[in-house]
């Protein structure tokens, strides 16, 4: 039996998971749930200690492999039994089996990565990754240079860049076609370091309402497809010169649920506000379609700014504007089919007569046609005696309805048979 687990002075993040690697070392041949037992505890939230979580996940993923399960098979069996580690465990048999530190530290201007790929400029640093726009050097040349985007995760970042690199990949891995850049390789070591690898396309950020429809119907379809960006700015909004749209950086990007969506929805309504007062729009076209982005309707606002520009959106207000004229039309049909207008005459006559609060019961005849209702005078009230209530026999003609009987007290709901085959006999 193993001593319990001492932490001793290791608050740092860094320092406990070298705690956590030592540990691991003592207490081979522990099974994988009995180590979790030991350092969960320890660590509290992974997310708070990302570095310790990662160093459990991997000791972890080692004791799942010693039956001879692949790496990937032992990681997805823990992250079902753990599904607190889920990530770490997923990460962790990213690794394995990979070199120790063969990735460059950082990526410079004029380099070349991996043999491969020379840096032509830096574009972007963040606090998880630094991203720039490189040149094929084995498969490009100076004629037709092949151009893709070369994002760097830090190994010093917040959280581990193993984990950050995988989330990034399977949600790109995941999105509908077209929505963001198509992923052209992953390299990654055990040292932490980690380079995912994408097409570059030439586009630019939206600069007025009319760049945003296509944007908004992105959106939708990264939404339908379970996704939710998390991170959305002109910066990551991107338009294609044919006019298609993608998003980049997906860092950030979590499901779809109802936080999600509306984050994304909040963020888009804060760019139509914004383009709205550069381009100088007038009120009446940027407060509905940001109003409609901030309640979620990302379709009904895009169709909005389409408007301004039919032209431009042609293609997509038709494609809109067909299913929504089916949509009317079926449900004009169902109300044309259910609705008042195809009542009968004594149908609608019977409608009437129960609006007014006075309608005792309805009589069928041997077709099943209304053939007639007894009607109380004034209104039916049964804290009127029988004796005192005035009962009329109305027969319905063509929709108008006749009064045929009228007997004062001697007809009440108590009194009548439960069914009335016929109509009672005209009094002369």
């Amino acid at each position: 039996m193993f001593p319990p687990f001492q932490p001793g002075s290791a608050i740092h993040d860094a320092d406990l998971a070298l705690l956590i690697e030592r540990d691991a070392q003592d207490c081979r041949g522990s099974e994988p749930d009995q180590l979790i037992k030991r350092w969960l505890p320890v660590i509290g939230a992974p997310a708070d200690r990302p570095m310790a979580s990662l160093a459990a996940a991997e000791a972890c993923l080692e004791a799942g492999m010693r039956d001879g399960s692949p790496p990937l098979e032992a990681a997805q069996r823990l992250a079902t039994a753990h599904p607190m580690l889920a990530e770490d465990f997923m990460a962790a048999a990213l690794g394995v089996g990979l070199p120790d530190g063969d990735l460059e530290g950082t990526i410079v201007e004029g380099e070349v990565v991996l043999g491969r790929w020379r840096i032509d400029r830096i574009v972007g640093r963040g606090s998880t990754a630094t991203v720039g726009i490189a040149t094929d050097a084995l498969l490009g040349s100076e004629i037709g240079p092949t151009r893709v985007v070369l994002k760097r995760f830090e190994a010093d970042a917040s959280g581990h860049a193993l984990r950050h690199a995988r989330r990034e990949l399977a949600t790109l891995l995941t999105l509908p076609d077209r929505c963001a850049p198509k992923v052209l390789g992953f390299h990654a070591d055990r040292a932490g370091g980690a380079i995912l690898v994408t097409a570059w396309e030439p586009s630019s950020p939206p600069r007025h309402l009319g760049d945003l429809p296509e944007l908004l119907w992105t959106v939708r379809r990264v939404h339908a497809a379970n996704v939710a960006h998390g991170d959305l700015k002109p910066d990551h909004l991107r338009l294609r010169s044919d006019g298609s749209a993608f998003l980049i950086d997906w860092g950030s990007a979590s499901v779809a649920d109802q936080a999600g969506r509306s984050a994304d929805a909040d963020r888009l309504a804060s760019v139509v506000r914004a383009l709205g007062q550069t381009s100088g729009a007038p009120s009446w076209i940027v407060e509905p379609a940001r109003r409609l982005c901030g309640f979620g309707c990302l379709g009904l606002a895009a169709a909005w700014l389409a408007l301004g520009a039919p032209r431009r959106h042609a293609r997509r207000l038709v494609s809109t504007a067909v299913p929504t004229a089916l949509a009317i039309l079926m449900t004009a049909v169902i109300a044309w089919t259910v609705g008042p207008w195809s009542r009968t005459p004594a149908e609608a006559a019977i409608a009437r007569l129960r609006a007014r609060g006075n309608l005792v019961e309805v009589v069928h005849g041997v077709d099943g046609s209304p053939a007639g209702a007894w009607l109380a005078w004034p209104r039916f009230d049964p804290a009127v005696p029988a004796r005192e209530r005035l009962v009329f026999w109305i027969e319905f003609k063509d929709g108008i309805e006749v009064i045929s009987r009228k007997s004062p007290g001697s007809l009440s709901p108590a009194t009548w048979p439960e069914s009335l085959p016929t109509a009672p006999d005209r009094t002369p």
